[in-house]
């Protein structure tokens, strides 16, 4: 894990934490302000894409897809983000 991903995980960390314990209820806005920061942070963190065969693309072999949205990528070449959802994409 890098430094980069450590930061983020300890920063989605604190994040939740003021969710949960600093805010008052009735501040709905922070409340859907650092429930949105805390999505795009989670993104951030590489998720390996899954080698399979879906379902529905009977007959095209095995691709890379999203862990996230299922997106199916036609290459791998320069991708680093799902163009679908966003999620950071590993890929082995």
């Amino acid at each position: 894990m890098t430094v980069i991903e450590i930061s983020i995980e300890r920063a989605i960390e604190r994040l939740k934490f003021i969710k949960k314990y600093e805010l008052q209820p009735a501040d709905k806005l922070s409340f859907a302000a650092i429930s949105m920061a805390i999505s795009a942070l989670e993104k951030q963190l590489p998720k390996t894409a899954e080698y399979k065969i879906h379902d529905k693309w009977f007959g095209m072999g095995k691709r890379d897809w999203c862990p996230v949205c299922d997106y199916m990528f036609e290459t791998i070449e320069d991708i680093l983000y799902c163009p679908h959802c966003g999620q950071r994409i590993e890929f082995d």
